[in-house]
């Protein structure tokens, strides 16, 4: 089954004196329990990408879907309801609320959705002991490294089991061996069977992956499909 679909999508970004165009047509697809990872430069598009394609940013023209669902066809409201069914969207920044404690960060989606407590502790049990993260669950963020925080809002997309967990840049401001600690924790996730769709402008992340699109100027200049390579960077840019 497909999770993702994109068919000749396009986001402008407007202002007082400018246009940019973010997206340009772009088209893709992924099957359920597949991974992509998204790469390219910064402003090349990727954040637009996976907000586009998550549901969370509607473009000027094209098509979504998720699960074969025409995702800007439907309400808002039924869109919300899509997205917390299915998908879990990680942002760049952390966004942890720093008077919770990382047990009280990860179950914050639970409550909004109304779980049963005893549910939600059992989810939220689970989920730090897949992140490694059981003997932190009374500290706060301020109080563990930047590789823990990453790892914290991961368990915080999935403690709901979704289905597609887009991660936008989620190795930023991270030195390399815990860059590769949370790159190895999504591909195992992925083995699991979700799947996964990230951005990167790093092409040492991108090796870790068999399915790669290069983007830039919002446009997809090449897809790589089992067997990634970084291209000389004077390809890249024509």
């Amino acid at each position: 089954m497909t999770a993702l679909s994109l068919e000749d999508v396009t986001k402008i970004y407007e202002s007082a004196s400018s246009k940019i165009k973010a997206l340009a047509n772009a088209s893709l697809t992924v099957r359920e329990g597949e991974s992509l990872c998204v790469m390219g430069p910064s402003g090349s598009g990727k954040t637009t990408l996976l907000k586009v394609s998550a549901g969370l940013l509607k473009p000027d023209s094209g098509k979504v879907e998720l699960f074969g669902v025409d995702v800007y066809a439907l309400s808002g409201w039924e869109r919300t309801r899509l997205r917390s069914l299915h998908t879990a969207f990680m942002p760049q920044e952390d966004l942890l609320i720093e008077t919770l404690s990382v047990r009280e960060n990860v179950e914050l989606p639970l409550i909004i959705e109304g779980y049963p407590r005893r549910e939600r502790e059992a989810l939220v049990e689970e989920a730090l002991k897949d992140l490694g993260l059981r003997s932190e669950g009374d500290r706060r963020p301020s109080e563990v490294s930047g590789g823990e925080r990453r790892r914290i809002s991961l368990a915080r997309c999935l403690v709901k089991s979704p289905r597609i967990l887009f991660a936008d840049e989620p190795t930023s401001n991270l030195d390399s061996g815990t860059a590769l600690e949370v790159i190895h924790l999504l591909k195992e996730l992925n083995r699991r069977g979700a799947t996964i769709v990230i951005s990167t402008h790093d092409p040492l992340i991108a090796e870790e992956f068999r399915n790669v699109i290069y983007l830039r100027d919002g446009s997809i200049q090449k897809t790589w499909r089992g067997n990634f390579h970084e291209p000389p960077l004077h390809r890249l840019r024509d």
